[in-house]
């Protein structure tokens, strides 16, 4: 039987990290998998969690199963947190183990629609996205975001590709720190591609995950917000792995506004999806979430840590330019300084990718992604010569 199992498309971001460990070489550098490191290397638990974990042991009374949509409370604290003034109860919502499990909700969701919505995807984007839509067979078609060589986002190409779609389609966009690229519309680029989508009927879908990492929490939700200030329908996908350095505990959401008499009808759809996939999300990693976020001093004390870790990450995208423009007198990898997150795309050709790797033992995601939060110091130098090196060699 199991000769007849066709195989599977390789994940280009596990497959990297498994690529890194069978490398035998002691000097290789580790740029793939997207978790926050600091400047020793570690992934640290942030003392608030640890504070909240430690109020949840005494606390908690039970670890009985939650209704298939979770915590109300933790969907309500964090939906007033995310969405500001915009949310209320006539949202739908639910607690999902991260935010994977809340994109292919969606897209099971929006595949069972008797005449399917496309869903249109900035590209280069998350690499997942594509598994989880052909996974849930729902529809989907790419537009040009950005252009690694050039190092620049492609919006009027993107916006001139949204002039196929149809009312009704999605709109798959990310939040701030846009995995892989880490480049950011403006925000006038922003707003012409909202009034693209509302002109159009196309109903926005926004995947958060990085809120935090750009600017501060509170203005990087300001996308989220505006959305679901503007339109009757869209659709909110939240993961908070990065935002609270919670990665194994899987804490996520899904939002979803409809029209008023839609509401208890898309929550059924939704818990049966739940129900047929997931099932009931784990809640240790919310618990935290929603403790943190329900107390004045914890949620302070863990402002401050995301502080700081976006800070490092600002800093280390500083460094490779002073470094670089310093040392080789040149400014090939300047615009790295001016986006935000932990993600950027190297200009590399994909031969020049892969001379990376095996002439320098320096591992990155295809396409070119490199995780810059886990540069140290001390590899900065290393990255900048080797890109020069391989961009050089004819």
């Amino acid at each position: 039987m199991f000769e007849k199992v066709e195989t599977y498309p390789i994940d280009p971001i596990m497959i990297g990290a498994e690529y890194f460990a069978a490398d035998p070489r002691r000097e290789k550098l580790n740029l793939t998998v997207g978790i926050y490191q600091d400047e020793h290397g570690q992934t640290p638990v942030l003392k608030a969690v640890k504070l909240a974990e430690q109020r949840l042991v005494e606390t908690q009374t039970s670890k009985s199963y939650l209704a298939l949509t979770g915590d109300a409370d933790y969907c309500r604290v964090l939906g007033h947190e995310v969405l500001g003034k915009a949310y209320d109860d006539g949202w739908v919502s639910a607690q999902t183990s991260g935010g994977a499990v809340a994109l292919r909700v969606v897209a099971d969701l929006l595949a069972q629609i008797p005449t399917p919505p496309t869903v249109w995807l900035q590209t280069p984007t998350y690499g997942n996205y594509v598994p989880i839509l052909t996974a849930a067979r729902a529809r989907f078609a790419h537009l040009p975001y950005y252009d690694p060589i050039k190092a620049e986002i492609t919006f009027d190409r993107m916006l001139e590709g949204l002039s196929a779609a149809k009312p009704g389609d999605v709109f798959l966009m990310q939040g701030l720190c846009h995995n892989p690229t880490g480049a950011d519309m403006s925000r006038v680029q922003f707003d012409a591609l909202l009034d693209v989508l509302e002109a159009r009927g196309i109903i926005p879908w926004i995947d958060l995950a990085y809120l935090g990492f750009a600017q501060s929490w509170d203005a990087d939700c300001a996308m989220a917000r505006q959305i679901a200030a503007r339109f009757p329908e869209c659709i909110v996908c939240i993961t908070l792995s990065k935002t609270f350095g919670i990665y194994r505990d899987r804490a996520g959401a899904l939002f979803v506004k409809t029209q008023r008499p839609d509401r208890d009808r898309i929550h059924r759809a939704v818990s049966a999806i739940v129900r047929s996939g997931a099932s009931h999300a784990p809640d240790h990693g919310p618990s935290v979430v929603r403790t943190i976020l329900q107390d004045p001093a914890l949620k302070t004390h863990w402002r401050n840590e995301l502080d700081q870790m976006r800070a490092r990450v600002a800093q280390v995208r500083q460094q490779i330019a002073d470094v670089e423009r310093a040392e080789f007198d040149t400014d090939r990898l300047a615009y790295i300084a001016k986006q935000s997150g932990m993600f950027s795309l190297l200009p590399l050709t994909e031969a020049q990718e892969t001379a990376l790797t095996r002439d320098h033992g320096i591992h990155v995601v295809k396409g070119g992604r490199v995780n810059v939060a886990r540069l140290g110091e001390s590899d900065i130098t290393k990255l900048i010569g080797a890109i020069i090196e391989v961009t050089s060699a004819k």
